[in-house]
């Protein structure tokens, strides 16, 4: 307690340093909390948009089972297999219950195709949101008719869905088994490392498909975003060496302020020892205060700023303990300096300094 009572009463000085250190630990934790939500967000946002998707459409039809062999080769995990046919009214999309996987769907009722032991699936059926109009269904487990053939709706798309591949307001989903008399097929999948063009060249042939990759455009945006947080990271550790500087330079004045203190305390019996390490403890103290009040601002402006939020801000505690950790470590180092100084006083250099008469 007389460590704080020294703090807080005793070296008024002490404020502006705390005040420093917490507006520099604000800064870092801000930073890499709200830094953080929107990478988090944008990629999200790519997912919706289908910018980490790549297709391969086929151009001229094949009576082998190319789609196997590129999954196979090429290792990929995340794919669905498709057939379009464009009706008058709407399109009809057969796939893999995987494209639920591969695209991001958000419905406003039900959900996306789900395999059954029947051979048919049950005539599972999604459509988009203007299409519950042209056939008068509104809700799920209510059947249509495409083509001859009776459905169950399992889902009904929200409206305005989309992505870069497809408007799903006019588009119907079923099953692959389906859709015999196609327009197009092809490959829709997701994969972490670039993909190989002349591997496809080689193996489809030059003019015979359709390669889309959105990767680098993902990469190339999300390297931008990195290297802003990662500038806007360095600039507020700069006010942490700042503040770090400022708390040294402070202890620095401190101990010829303090002559007449750390004499009679060597007068009574204290060692060297023991006013190291109350200079230490007393800066671990002004450090400690310093990331508590940062801490409860940061909660709070978070709380704030999610008020206004559709998707909240959350925060990772682990990710943002090793700044802290980081930051009271290297405050703790450049104060051996200052309390080793002052721990070297002798009683002789106190008596000839002026404080002490």
């Amino acid at each position: 307690m007389w460590l704080i009572k020294e703090v807080f009463y005793q070296r008024k000085r002490h404020y502006l340093t705390i005040t420093a250190i917490c507006i520099s630990i604000i800064l870092v934790l801000l930073v890499n909390i709200i830094s953080g939500y929107i990478i988090d967000n944008v990629n999200y946002s790519f997912e919706q948009l289908g910018l980490n998707i790549n297709c391969i459409q086929l151009l001229k039809n094949r009576k082998d089972n190319w789609i196997d062999f590129i999954i196979e080769d090429c290792r990929i995990e995340k794919y669905s297999r498709y057939n379009k046919k464009q009706e008058r009214d709407y399109k009809i999309i057969g796939c893999d219950s995987d494209l639920s996987q591969v695209f991001t769907f958000e419905f406003e009722s039900g959900s996306f195709l789900n395999k059954t032991s029947n051979m048919y699936n049950d005539n599972q059926v999604v459509i988009g949101n203007k299409l519950k109009h042209y056939f008068n269904c509104y809700q799920i487990d209510e059947s249509i008719n495409i083509n001859g053939i009776t459905f169950r709706v399992v889902g009904i798309l929200k409206k305005e869905s989309r992505n870069l591949y497809e408007e799903f307001d006019d588009c119907i989903f079923v099953f692959n088994d389906y859709v015999t008399d196609y327009n197009h097929c092809g490959l829709y999948f997701v994969s972490e490392s670039r993909f190989d063009d002349r591997y496809l060249n080689e193996f489809l042939g030059k003019d015979n498909y359709l390669f889309v990759d959105q990767s680098q455009t993902k990469e190339s945006l999300n390297s931008l975003l990195k290297l802003i947080r990662n500038v806007l990271m360095v600039l507020s550790f700069v006010s942490v060496g700042i503040a770090i500087i400022s708390l040294v330079n402070n202890t620095l004045n401190n101990i010829y302020t303090r002559m007449k203190e750390i004499g009679i305390k060597k007068a009574l019996g204290a060692s060297s020892k023991d006013i190291y390490i109350q200079f230490i403890l007393e800066n671990m103290i002004i450090f400690l205060i310093g990331i508590l009040i940062s801490l409860i601002v940061v909660f709070s402006v978070v709380k704030v700023i999610n008020i206004s939020l559709k998707n909240k801000i959350a925060i990772d505690l682990s990710d943002n303990v090793k700044y802290i950790v980081l930051i009271l470590t290297a405050g703790s180092i450049c104060n051996i300096y200052p309390a080793k100084k002052a721990s070297e006083i002798t009683i002789i250099e106190t008596i000839k300094n002026r404080e002490f008469s």
